[in-house]
């Protein structure tokens, strides 16, 4: 008779599990576009669409519009979209609109 083992976890380590995963794996896919950086071989990071939706608060509709108008720069590999981290922020400084004084 086979001895069953039962692990108990909380949602946030499992979320964590998953976080790791699938950045492992979406590591070992886009290793081949990773460039070294200029200073001291730091590595640039590249965001997913879903990545870069989130973080300017945009739907996919409206980031499809700005790579077709060519707002901002990315790199296509099969189907999927990716956009420098560097390239996102200078984006958004220069998308920036200053308070009033």
């Amino acid at each position: 008779m086979e001895t069953v083992k039962v692990i108990t976890i909380t949602v946030n380590e499992l979320n964590e599990m998953i976080r790791r995963a699938v950045a492992d794996e979406f590591a070992q896919h886009l290793g081949p576009i990773q460039s070294q950086g200029l200073n001291g071989g730091t590595k640039e990071e590249y965001l997913d669409t879903a990545r870069v939706c989130e973080e300017l608060h945009i739907s996919t509709q409206t980031f499809r519009k700005y790579r077709k108008l060519r707002r901002i720069p990315f790199i296509q590999r099969g189907r999927k979209i990716y956009v420098k981290r560097s390239d996102l922020d200078a984006f958004q400084e220069a998308n920036r609109i200053d308070s009033r004084r």
